[in-house]
């Protein structure tokens, strides 16, 4: 049987230890939670709530706040936790409000370990066929967070919650109540273990610069024991999830490193490529040759992985992404392989020229974004013409503002052209002297403030560039 009390003395003194650990508050949200507990709240008043809303809550969950602490000086009240640390103990505990509170964390769950994505978008699908009936909307939604009980937050619509009936019962959860994302299972079993994994990852340097903001998401354990698991396992998910558990370690041993080195050519190539960005994380040299396999094989990942890890040698791949640029490339691993040709001394871009006809249009953006870059663009003059002409009104901001001050005189007659296609908008406040822009509004005003000060680079603006003759105007 778990020894609780033995585990609350250690959460205790590692509480002492985090703080002094990052004294800088390094970590993500410690500078707002301070590592900070209020006193804990006694058992009557988390029997009183059990009674009040008909639940039980995890026995893990009840020692915390009942021995260790409930809240804090942190955001709501938050105390000492991940992210933003700890709500009180309850309060903001539901995503739903008023009477679906109680019919929310009542509710059996319908999350699970091993829920598809396809299942849970067809709950999420439910939810929102009730349409504009407000309150069997709310009835649905309540039964969608079904069990869950939000004990903080992570941020934006982001939560770490507590799920308090079921089978997975006791179990950690991260949801997103905003654009309800398939929620993630944290690995540990119970609250507590969760709690002190943070604390150990806290007092390792684990949750610093990389990973300050992406704690309960991978699995935790010592790095030994994450190889063992990785090199024992034959299921591929386990496989993969310890090695992201690897991925998430500060540092990890010369030792590891090497096994996992030796072990590269026997695996799958899904693994392969985790393994790869495993070496990269923790050393480039060791790591070059796979990523030069992997580029080979798979260059969307490849140029993702030297984005990610590898900033300060983007310039030693210049010349492998410039020959690697396709149309079947998909939109991220293009805007990160023009951020490694960025790097290049030379700012040679004409490999990207093909590329302001592609069909996607965040690609096209993106080409002439990278053209910004350009300290000579005279030879990119019929690329800035055809982005002119583009009838995307977002990828034609673009292009306005990495012109910079490249002037010629058919951009100019371009220019000319585009203020009588989108004339030049002003939209008056009302009484209150508010302004409301509509969705066609909002776009002329990027349009044409984007247009008036290129104008203002050839000393025009949008009234003066209608009279002028283009032919016989001089560029300064």
């Amino acid at each position: 049987m778990k020894d609780y009390q033995l585990q609350i003395k250690r959460i205790k003194d590692k509480l002492v230890q985090a703080k002094i650990a990052d004294k800088d508050f390094k970590v993500f949200g410690a500078d707002a939670h301070l590592y900070k507990l209020n006193a804990p709240v006694d058992l009557k008043t988390v029997e009183d709530f059990e009674r009040q809303y008909d639940i039980t809550l995890p026995i893990a969950y009840k020692l915390f706040v009942t021995e260790i602490g409930s809240g804090g000086v942190s955001y709501n009240g938050s105390g000492a936790g991940p992210y933003y640390g700890l709500y009180p103990f309850g309060e903001h505990f539901a995503v739903s409000y008023g009477d679906c509170k109680a019919k929310q964390i009542q509710s059996p769950a319908k999350i699970s370990p091993n829920i598809t994505k396809e299942k849970w978008q067809s709950e999420v699908n439910y939810v929102d066929e009730a349409g504009d009936d407000d309150s069997e909307f709310d009835k649905r939604e309540a039964a969608l967070w079904g069990g869950i009980f939000i004990i903080g937050t992570q941020g934006c619509t982001f939560h770490h919650a507590l799920l308090i009936n079921g089978p997975h019962m006791g179990r950690i959860v991260n949801i997103d109540d905003g654009d309800r994302q398939l929620p993630q299972f944290s690995f540990e079993s119970d609250f507590l273990d969760w709690y002190e994994r943070w604390l150990d990852d806290v007092i390792e340097g684990n949750l610093s610069e990389r990973n300050s903001g992406s704690f309960g998401y991978q699995m935790g354990g010592r790095q030994e024991d994450l190889l063992t698991l990785y090199s024992k396992s034959h299921d591929l998910g386990i496989k993969q999830h310890a090695l992201e558990g690897l991925l998430f370690k500060k540092k990890l041993s010369p030792s590891i490193l090497s096994q996992l080195e030796q072990s590269f050519d026997e695996q799958s190539q899904e693994i392969q490529s985790t393994l790869t960005e495993v070496l990269l994380a923790h050393d480039y040299i060791l790591a070059v040759p796979y990523l030069d396999k992997l580029f080979k094989s798979n260059i969307n990942r490849a140029v993702k992985l030297i984005h990610s890890y590898a900033k300060e040698h983007k310039k030693e791949w210049v010349p492998l992404v410039k020959g690697s640029f396709h149309n079947e490339m998909d939109e991220e691993a293009f805007r990160f392989a023009s951020y490694i040709l960025q790097e290049d001394p030379t700012l040679d871009f004409e490999v990207l020229k093909p590329f302001v006809h592609h069909e996607n249009p965040a690609i096209r953006s993106q080409v002439f974004y990278t053209f910004s870059f350009l300290k000579d663009k005279s030879n990119y003059e019929q690329e800035f013409l055809i982005g002119l002409d583009e009838p995307n009104k977002n990828e034609i901001i673009t292009v306005l503002q990495s012109l910079g001050d490249f002037k010629t005189k058919a951009i100019l007659k371009k220019l000319q052209e585009l203020v009588y296609k989108f004339p030049y908008t002003v939209v008056e406040p009302d009484e209150d002297e508010m302004i409301y822009y509509t969705d066609n509004t909002d776009d002329l005003v990027y349009i044409t403030s984007n247009l008036e000060s290129v104008l203002a680079r050839y000393d025009l603006d949008h009234d003066s560039v209608k009279t002028i003759d283009v032919d016989q105007f001089e560029l300064a």
